[in-house]
């Protein structure tokens, strides 16, 4: 029928022939599909980092801030591996929770993380004086053009009601309004929440709840103007069943993030 003919059309069409991945563009469902540990967004192409120089080339001048919980804690880990030049700043907290900061000096490249506020279900110990909500750590960023947020939260929401979920989005979605009125240039990135393991307290924690906020966050921040990163697929696509994906899906993750970007 003309819906088959029309998915063939968008699955056979090349690379070349789909424009660059941007800020803005609107993230289909299915969003893309996986070929041989590599992801392949259906409504546009990702460009090519495939050597070091051209990661820190997209990188240099760069202040990015990742917001959110573990699964952005693994980019930056992920950054100061395939990155020599980036190194992990000690900015004196405790446990794996804390801040972290990687820096470049001579391309003038920071990357940090900071986990979201609560809920945080987790068996570590963790300080909370450094501690902020989402919407007002946006609010805390004067952004540019050389500036990029990327944002994820979900996991740890998922056992309590969706209203606290929807609540914290509503939020978040009018701190990103205000940092783009002050701020226009500045590229805001959300990535949806991944699958995770089934044998974790599965009444609580299962994808059933996950699925369920993807499609809420996706609904809420449909009409602003960033980018958007479909970890929910992709772990799909490239059959990751745990909390934490491995290092390839990561890379798509982070080349997907790069090319909004660069």
């Amino acid at each position: 029928g003309r819906a088959d003919r029309a998915d063939a059309e968008i699955y056979n069409c090349s690379k070349t022939e789909r424009e660059k991945c941007k800020i803005g563009m609107q993230s289909p469902v299915p969003s893309g599909y996986a070929l041989q540990n590599a992801w392949h967004p259906v409504f546009c192409s990702v460009s090519d980092f495939n050597t070091v120089d051209k990661i820190q080339l997209c990188l240099k001048r760069k202040i990015i801030y990742l917001m959110g919980d573990s699964t952005l804690r693994k980019w930056i880990y992920y950054f100061t591996k395939r990155v020599p030049t980036l190194k992990l700043f000690d900015l004196h907290g405790t446990g794996k929770f804390k801040r972290h900061m990687a820096i470049d000096p001579e391309r003038d490249t920071l990357i940090q993380w900071k986990k979201h506020g609560n809920p945080f279900v987790t068996m570590e110990w963790y300080l909370i004086k450094d501690d902020d909500y989402i919407a007002r750590e946006i609010d805390k960023v004067p952004g540019d053009k050389d500036t990029a947020i990327v944002i994820t939260l979900g996991q740890h929401f998922r056992p309590f009601p969706i209203e606290v979920f929807i609540k914290r989005l509503l939020n978040i979605r009018l701190a990103i309004k205000r940092l783009l009125l002050r701020s226009p240039d500045t590229k805001v990135i959300i990535k949806a929440e991944n699958t995770r393991e089934m044998y974790v307290d599965a009444e609580r924690f299962s994808d059933f709840h996950g699925y369920i906020q993807y499609v809420a966050m996706k609904n809420i921040f449909e009409s602003l103007h960033i980018g958007f990163i479909d970890a929910q697929d992709m772990t799909i696509a490239c059959d990751t069943n745990i909390g934490h994906p491995p290092d390839h899906v990561l890379w798509n993750q982070i080349i997907m993030f790069l090319t909004y970007i660069c």
